[in-house]
């Protein structure tokens, strides 16, 4: 089955990390890929060159015009696919009205959701209304997350196309590495003793960093052996917001500032306590890849966090820096082993529920399907 991409652009985001797993699980004999970009080259580009056919389109982002949609129509028709798989909203709609009056089935995959849709750009949010009044034209709107699905849904995108299949992992990628936190904590210059909390997220208005870093100003005050890590595209230390926020919360040399790393799995792993802070997401990333690693989690009540994380970790209100410092004290105050066992408790869950083959599986069917129906 020779199954065409296209994709917004080929960033480090969810999404895209989330395409290049589909693409090194999905392979021959069975599977072809064609991967378009409709931006020019990413940080994943060459990820993505390794398991597929690449082509970019160098379309400004904001700027798509007729003529590009055209080209678009002219490769995904020399591409040959059984089928076309559009990945976030500005490919979504230039695929289906590049689709338009062909007999291609194409699906979409929406990797965002709408509960902080104000600190979406102005276009972006004209896009998303585009989406909705388009939605029949897919066979199916694919969503990661329940909550997603149902608030696109009640933004009007059709609810007859939607399917949910969360991501999935790799848990041998994924796991426990006392090597690995030894080695990483020796990095960060942290004691054993040291309660080392951390949150990997690009530094985005959505991601809330503020949130964080107000908690982590609260907390310190009762834990002073504790030390904080940021992860991500942004969280460096010639950010000059982040470092506003740092200084005005005297957290100078308690803030370890990593920007974007490879070695997530290693970080992780260092972690008593892993955080997500955010105001609005779908399925988040960060918070089950962490739960991967046996580390337990303080994440913000967003997308489907309360499901991912049930009785492993602890839920709090976004927006609250208050609770998510009462979240981080619940675990702090745990006996060491008390807390391994919370994180052996959060990666089993992960193991059963959200494996990279389970997702492999789903998407398999999903896609023999849609070619049968046609």
């Amino acid at each position: 089955m020779r199954i065409c991409h296209v994709i917004t652009g080929l960033g480090s985001g969810g999404a895209e990390i989330a395409l290049c797993r589909l693409l090194e699980t999905l392979q021959s004999p069975n599977f072809d890929h064609v991967v378009v970009t409709l931006g020019s080259q990413g940080a994943l580009s060459e990820r993505v060159a390794g398991s597929a056919v690449l082509h970019h389109l160098h379309i400004r982002p904001g700027w798509a015009g007729p003529g590009d949609v055209l080209r678009l129509r002219r490769l995904l028709r020399s591409e040959s696919a059984d089928l076309v798989h559009a990945w976030m909203y500005h490919a979504h709609l230039l695929t289906s009205l590049a689709l338009w009056g062909q007999h291609v089935p194409h699906l979409w995959s929406v990797h965002h959701s709408l509960t902080d849709l104000a600190t979406d750009k102005r276009m972006t949010r004209v896009v998303i209304r585009l989406n909705a009044m388009l939605s029949a034209q897919p066979r199916r709107v694919l969503y990661a997350s329940q909550l997603s699905a149902s608030q696109h849904e009640d933004y009007g995108f059709c609810r007859e196309r939607t399917i949910v299949i969360p991501n999935g992992y790799d848990t041998n990628a994924l796991r426990p590495d006392p090597e690995a936190r030894a080695r990483i904590r020796r990095e960060l210059e942290v004691t054993d003793d040291c309660m080392l909390i951390g949150m990997v997220a690009r530094v985005h208005p959505t991601k809330d960093h503020g949130n964080f870093l107000r908690a982590a100003r609260r907390f310190l005050d009762g834990h002073p052996r504790s030390a904080f890590v940021l992860v991500g595209d942004g969280a460096t230390a010639d950010n000059p917001e982040l470092g506003r926020l740092i200084d005005a919360m005297q957290l100078q040399g308690h803030v370890r500032l990593l920007g974007r790393r490879t070695d997530i799995s290693e970080i992780n792993a260092a972690f008593d306590i892993a955080t997500l802070a955010s105001r609005g997401e779908a399925f988040p990333n960060a918070i089950a890849e962490a739960m991967a690693c046996g580390v337990p989690c303080v994440a913000t009540n967003v997308g489907d966090v309360p499901i991912i994380v049930a009785d492993t970790g602890v839920v709090v209100p976004p927006r609250d820096p208050v609770a998510l410092s009462e979240g981080w004290n619940e675990l702090a105050s745990l006996a060491p082993r008390d807390r391994r066992n919370l994180g052996a408790r959060a990666r089993h869950r992960i193991v059963n529920y959200y494996t990279g083959s389970l997702r492999t599986r789903r998407y398999s069917e999903l896609y023999s399907l849609l070619v049968q129906e046609h």
